[in-house]
C-alpha cells in the first residue's frame, strides 16, 4: 500500500500578492493596534523589575567587587572581608533571579504574547503576518536583543528606538524596530479582540472570509407567482362545479382559455370556467362558402338565466363543459361557478406593538438609551426585522470585539408587556434578574420586567419600565 503525504503549504489569510500583511484584514477581525503610550509604560514597568532584581548586586556585591579590584592584591582584598559571603549570596541570588525573569519573559512572550508589562497595560504580541504567537526565537529572543541594546546609548537609544520608532511605520500599525526585526506587532485588547481568545478569533475569521446572513431566502411555493407572470406558472385558483381545480383563466377573444399569458396578465382575475373540446364549439363560416350560417338551436325555456344563445347538445357535450356561441347570437355572461360568495375581507388586526402610555427605555452598558416604541427593537450588529416583525426598529449596536451576530436578539412589545427573543446568534443572550440568570432560548419569547438586564456577547442593555 502507497501512503501519499499532503504536503501542500499552510495558506494564511490577509496576505496580499506579495506576501505581506495587509492591515484592512486585521482591523475587520476586530484587532487594534497599541497606543503609544501603553507600549512606552510596558517597556518601562520590564525594566523596573530588571532593576529592582539587580538592586542587592548593585548596593551590596558591586562595590565589594569595586573596593577589591583597586587593592593592591584584589584576590587578598577579597578573601579578607569578613562580609564576603553575604556578598557571594547576595550576588548569586540577583543573577539567578534576573535571569530566571529574563527566561520566562522570553517563553510567555513567544508562546503566548504577553509580559509583566504587557499584561498589566492590557497588550498582546502576535505574529504580524498569522496573526498567532510570534515564535520564542525570532519573536521573542530577536526582539529582547535589539530591546536591550538599545540601550548601550544611556537616554537617546531607548528614546529613538522604543518611544519614536513607532511613529516611523509606513503602515501606520505602530510597529517599532524591534517589532519590524521580530516580525511581531503589539495589539490593544483592551479596545479590540483578544488575538488569543481562540473562540472569538474563529468567530471573527469565519465572519469576514463568508460575511455569515443571519436571514435565510424564503423557500419556493406553487402559492408564489412566478417572476414577471411568465406562461406555464401554475396558479391555484378555487373548485368549480365541475370539480377542476387549477383551471386557467379565460380572456376575451381567445380560442382557448388562457393560451395568451400576456393577455391574461392584462386583464382583471375571471371566475375559472372549463372550456370544451374545439369539436364542441361553432366554426365560424368558410370564406369559399356564401351560404349563412346556420341559426343557433333555440334554448329551453328551462334553462337557466346567462345562458341565452348557448349551443348545447347534451349527446355530444361533456357535463358541466361550457360551448362558445355560435356566430350572430348574442353576447352571453358565464353563469356563477361558485358555490357563494367570498366574504369581505376582514379588516387587518392592529400591530401587537402599538404605543402605549407607559414609557419604556433600553439602556446599553455604553450609556445610549433607546427608546423602545411601537411593536418593540430588534439588535444587532446590522439587525433586519422578519416577517412577523411589525412596527419593530432595528438598532445597529457597535461590537468591535465581533461577539454579536448580525441580528441578535429583540424586544417586542405588546401594549405595557413585554418579551425578549433570542434570534438564534452564535453566542447567544441571558437575562440577569436579580442576580439570576437564564439562558435565552432561540424563538421563545420570555417575559421581562424593569430592571431586567439582557446580556448578549460581549454588551448588555438594561430594562426600564415608566
Amino acid at each position: 500500500m502507497i501512503w501519499e503525504i499532503d504536503e501542500r503549504q499552510r495558506t494564511i489569510e490577509g496576505l496580499d500578492a506579495d506576501g505581506r500583511p495587509r492591515p484592512e484584514y486585521a482591523a475587520s477581525l476586530g484587532l487594534v493596534r497599541a497606543p503609544f503610550g501603553r507600549r512606552a509604560l510596558a517597556t518601562v514597568i520590564e525594566a523596573l523589575v530588571v532593576v529592582l532584581l539587580q538592586l542587592p548586586m548593585a548596593l551590596i556585591a558591586l562595590p565589594a567587587l569595586i573596593g577589591a579590584a583597586l587593592a593592591a592584591d584584589p584576590v587578598a582584598a577579597l578573601a579578607g572581608r569578613d562580609d564576603l559571603v553575604l556578598v557571594i549570596v547576595v550576588a548569586a541570588a540577583s543573577s539567578v533571579l534576573s535571569t530566571a525573569f529574563i527566561l520566562v519573559q522570553l517563553i510567555l512572550l513567544g508562546r503566548r504574547g504577553v509580559t509583566i508589562g504587557k499584561a498589566a497595560t492590557g497588550l498582546r504580541a502576535v505574529n504580524v503576518r498569522t496573526l498567532e504567537r510570534p515564535g520564542f526565537w525570532r519573536g521573542a529572543v530577536v526582539r529582547y536583543l535589539v530591546l536591550s541594546l538599545s540601550f548601550a546609548i544611556p537616554v537617546l537609544g531607548p528614546l529613538l528606538v522604543i518611544a519614536l520608532s513607532p511613529l516611523f511605520d509606513p503602515a501606520r500599525r505602530g510597529r517599532s524596530w524591534p517589532d519590524v526585526v521580530a516580525a511581531t506587532w503589539l495589539v490593544d485588547i483592551r479596545n479590540g479582540l483578544n488575538p488569543y481568545d481562540q473562540k472569538r478569533m474563529r468567530i471573527a475569521r469565519k465572519t469576514v472570509a463568508t460575511d455569515l446572513r443571519d436571514e435565510k431566502a424564503e423557500l419556493p411555493s406553487l402559492a408564489t407567482p412566478g417572476a414577471g407572470g411568465g406562461a406555464g406558472a401554475y396558479v391555484p385558483l378555487a373548485r368549480n362545479r365541475g370539480g377542476v381545480l387549477g383551471a386557467v383563466r379565460s380572456a376575451p377573444g381567445a380560442g382557448v382559455v388562457g393560451d395568451d399569458a400576456d393577455a391574461a396578465a392584462d386583464q382583471p382575475p375571471a371566475v375559472p370556467t372549463t372550456v370544451a373540446p374545439a369539436p364542441f364549439a361553432a366554426s365560424a363560416p368558410s370564406p369559399a362558402s356564401s351560404a349563412p350560417a346556420p341559426a343557433a338551436p333555440p334554448v329551453p325555456a328551462a334553462a337557466p338565466a346567462g345562458t341565452a344563445g348557448l349551443a348545447a347538445e347534451p349527446g355530444l357535450a361533456a357535463p358541466g363543459a361550457i360551448v362558445a356561441p355560435a356566430a350572430g347570437a348574442s353576447a352571453w355572461t358565464p353563469p356563477p361557478l361558485l358555490e357563494e360568495e367570498r366574504a369581505p375581507a376582514a379588516a387587518p388586526a392592529p400591530a401587537p406593538g402599538a404605543p402605549a402610555s407607559t414609557r419604556i427605555t433600553l439602556t446599553l452598558d455604553s450609556g445610549e438609551t433607546v427608546a423602545v416604541t411601537g411593536g418593540g427593537v430588534v439588535l444587532g450588529r446590522a439587525p433586519a426585522t422578519g416577517p412577523d416583525d411589525r412596527d419593530v426598529e432595528p438598532v445597529p449596536v457597535a461590537d468591535p470585539s465581533r461577539s454579536i451576530s448580525k441580528t441578535h436578539w429583540a424586544l417586542l412589545r405588546a401594549g405595557d408587556s413585554l418579551t425578549a427573543v433570542e434570534r438564534g446568534s452564535t453566542n447567544g443572550s441571558v437575562l440577569v434578574r436579580a442576580g439570576a440568570e437564564q439562558p435565552l432560548e432561540p424563538g421563545v419569547a420570555v417575559d421581562v420586567r424593569s430592571g431586567d438586564t439582557i446580556r448578549f456577547g460581549d454588551r448588555s442593555a438594561t430594562v426600564a419600565v415608566g
